[in-house]
């Protein structure tokens, strides 16, 4: 059953949306889990990318990204094995389906955040139209594919990604959801069953979170969907780095530093309060 994860003044902090009311749903989730297998068989994988502070299972990561020492936003880059991999994998059909369900969760549990999300990606893909995105009915600028076969999280926060936005994630496999692959929400003492083929809105910048493990001879997978907040915040230094602020424009720089509580404000006023949703869809598909 969908709902919503509410904070204590009432704003929409977590989605629930579990899965679309379409019979033929479990077949894209059989469909993108196949999919995601045959992508790990052809791809090669670095250590660090198998073992990393999120869990021991081999992941790679697609899309626009900037931080880390970047100076403009780029795309994330591949070996050529890899990347082809990669390429035919976001071509799937039901990968571009889990996908679009996804960004349409983001526009309906927080509209406010989808909306401010489109305008500056729109912005920088106008400022540099190279940039390629991973699926055209997706907002999200950055996903993670999590091959497993056993992907269960370690306690974390993914700390480079928006801090007041959402990731979108789905687990693939198969799986006995009642006894495993559970998400933990630790500062709601929350802990959720995530069956495959459900999925969640997740405010992962801020929330630690990790996953129960699963069965012994169960596969477990995830498609995860992003926005790195360093994006937004390039677009909002004027397409600069904060480093080429500060030296282009020094004052600049102070006022954007000491403007940082009317930020966080403006970014609290993107999560839609539960008794104003319904009216934020309606303006944020403006």
């Amino acid at each position: 059953t969908p709902f919503a994860l509410l904070d204590s003044e009432g704003r929409v902090v977590g989605g629930f949306p579990g899965r679309p009311e379409d019979p033929s749903w479990d077949s894209v989730v059989a469909d993108a889990t196949t999919a995601m297998q045959k992508a790990a068989g052809s791809c090669k994988f670095k250590d660090e990318q198998v073992k990393h502070r999120r869990g021991n299972y081999p992941a790679l990561d697609a899309g626009v990204s900037y931080g880390g020492g970047q100076q403009v936003p780029t795309n994330l880059k591949h070996t050529k094995k890899n990347g082809r991999a990669l390429q035919e994998l976001r071509s799937h059909p039901a990968m571009v389906r889990l996908a679009g369900f996804g960004s349409s969760t983001l526009a309906t549990y927080a509209p406010r955040v989808h909306r401010n999300i489109r305008s500056k990606l729109g912005a920088i893909h106008k400022h540099n139209p190279s940039l390629r995105v991973n699926f055209t009915n997706s907002i999200f600028p950055g996903a993670a594919f999590n091959f497993g076969p056993s992907t269960v999280c370690f306690v974390h926060v993914d700390w480079a990604n928006d801090s007041c936005g959402f990731c979108h994630v789905v687990a693939l496999g198969d799986f006995d959801p009642q006894q495993g692959g559970h998400l933990v929400l630790f500062p709601f003492k929350l802990v959720v069953e995530f069956p495959p083929g459900s999925s969640i809105l997740l405010m992962s910048a801020v929330v630690l979170h990790a996953n129960t493990p699963i069965q012994l001879g169960e596969t477990r997978m995830s498609f995860t969907q992003y926005c790195a907040g360093g994006l937004l915040r390039w677009v909002d230094a004027g397409f600069r780095t904060q480093g080429q602020l500060a030296q282009q424009s020094p004052k600049a720089k102070m006022a954007f530093d000491a403007d940082a509580d009317t930020r966080l404000a403006i970014h609290l006023s993107r999560l839609s309060l539960h008794t104003e949703l319904a009216n934020d869809v309606v303006y944020g598909l403006k």
